[in-house]
């Protein structure tokens, strides 16, 4: 083999061409680079994340085991996330000044930031980068500082050389629930109601993935009873809004096949509760004590793990419980542990999915994360018991390469009474919560026959104007959709 050198202006190709003409020469090829064939970012802290590329670090002064990690780095190589997926943080806020964090923050730009007026229409005033449920404000700055370590796990920017880097490269919707009662950083509260609120914004706003890391025991001596009701109303809007929800298991070592926290426990098809794993894919425990889980678990309930022990985030800075005093942007990351770092990372490979995938619904994003988990032993508790559904924690590369069979169902008859607005569906291979679209409005469904061939929906006139067709079709749990029926009544 002989290496040719040339000048670095010339054109390659014709030279190569030129080479190979001659009855002396074999074969011309250019002499190309080789890169590494995974993506390593530049952030200079990216080295720490184990989560994300586990080389075998020593995390806490303890071994971790090599390759317990999503497989972002190998994941990066097929996408790092579209700017125009949008996964609404609904939390304490965002410090939307981080400087590893304030490229990936969406922006409204059809809002005119400070002027009172709702211009682009939307009903919520100000809405620049987000929304403030609780105040009714476009103040999304973190009240807390917890909302800021989501942002981090989700998306903190990569390649800036600076900081770390986040799972994906979209965007951001800051949606706090979560309101400041005093000067003191440790008065604030949220609400169930506020928590309702942050999801309905985040639909109307457009995100397909919500991050939900936080949740409520809806215990009747400290909240209302209609309070779960207003929770539940929300999350199935979620559901029928196409969004994916994510949701931790909580950091109390519960059961959720018998201890109900939530929105996790609500069970809606959209819905994908996340439990936390440490850097030996076990299940969070407390060190050297494997017998006491202190992550949420369910083997019938809970879908997954992800990486949830002494993962390494953005910090808020200011006067919040959970934020910095420094003035050293070294000092503006910390380690954190629990389901809610958990279930962040979720909702940034959720994000990498629906930008390979942008036609995804949130059921169909939802089975490509749990179908290419990687399924682990390690994640068995002590007596050998499944912790989670899939027995398996997230990996982003198996999520991008998933390729789940769905079956579409088929539309045989409809039927429609205006006078008490029974609409019926007839076909086969339609599932249990099989939704009924009128137009592009979903509505919900109840069996009518015992073997899954009619299902009755709701559905006003108004949604069925006299004379006018209308497109019908139906939509399975898993996402997958009937052919169109023009019905016109």
């Amino acid at each position: 083999m002989f290496v040719l050198k040339i000048d670095p202006d010339a054109d390659v190709d014709s030279i190569v061409s030129e080479l190979r003409a001659l009855d002396e020469v074999e074969y011309a090829e250019p002499n190309y680079l080789i890169t590494f064939g995974t993506l390593v970012p530049n952030d200079p802290q990216f080295a720490l994340q184990w989560a994300l590329l586990n080389p075998g670090l020593y995390i806490n002064d303890s071994p971790s085991t090599q390759n317990a990690d999503i497989k972002a780095s190998q994941a990066w190589d097929i996408t790092m996330g579209s700017p125009d997926v949008i996964i609404a943080l609904t939390d304490t806020g965002v410090d939307l000044t981080h400087p590893d964090l304030t490229r990936n923050i969406y922006t409204n730009t059809r809002e005119i930031p400070g002027n009172g007026i709702d211009d682009d229409h939307n009903g919520y005033i100000d809405d620049v980068h987000g929304f403030n449920v609780a105040d009714q404000n476009g103040d999304t700055s973190d009240a807390v500082g917890h909302g800021t370590f989501m942002a981090g796990i989700i998306a903190a920017e990569m390649n800036n050389n600076i900081g770390i880097s986040g799972v994906c490269q979209s965007k951001i919707l800051p949606v706090r629930f979560y309101k400041r009662y005093g000067p003191d950083p440790s008065q604030f509260s949220a609400t169930v109601i506020d928590a309702a609120r942050s999801l309905l914004y985040s639909i109307a706003a457009g995100a397909s993935i919500i991050n939900a890391s936080w949740s409520t025991k809806l215990i009747s001596n400290d909240l209302p009873a209609d309070a779960s009701t207003v929770l539940e109303d929300a999350v199935k809007a979620t559901n029928d809004a196409g969004a994916l929800l994510v949701c931790l298991a909580g950091n109390e070592g519960f059961n959720l096949d018998y201890s109900k926290i939530y929105p996790a426990s609500y069970g809606l098809p959209n819905q994908i509760v996340v439990a936390a794993s440490d850097f030996n894919d076990e299940i969070w425990h407390p060190l050297f004590n494997p017998y006491v889980i202190t992550s949420g678990f369910g083997p019938h309930s809970v879908n997954l793990a992800a990486p949830g022990v002494s993962v390494l985030t953005t910090q808020a800075r200011g006067n919040c419980l959970l934020c910095t005093q420094s003035s050293d942007p070294n000092d503006w990351y910390a380690r954190e542990d629990g389901t809610s770092i958990s279930a962040a990372y979720v909702s940034g490979v959720a994000a990498l999915v629906k930008s390979r995938y942008p036609n995804d619904s949130g059921i169909l994003l939802k089975r490509r994360i749990v179908e290419g988990v990687e399924v682990k032993d390690s994640l068995r508790d002590v007596n050998g018991e499944l912790t989670v559904i899939t027995g398996g924690r997230l990996s982003a590369l198996g999520a991008l390469n998933a390729n789940p069979n769905i079956i579409p169902p088929t539309l045989r008859e409809l039927t429609y009474k205006a006078k008490n607005e029974k609409f019926i569906v007839y076909g086969s291979g339609m599932q249990q919560g099989v939704q009924v679209i009128v137009g592009k409005t979903p509505y919900a469904t109840k069996p009518r026959s015992d073997d899954g061939t009619a299902f009755l929906a709701r559905v006003p006139k108004d949604a069925l104007p006299a004379g006018i067709p209308v497109e019908i079709k139906v939509r399975n749990p898993d996402g997958a959709e009937s052919q169109i029926i023009i019905l016109t009544r």
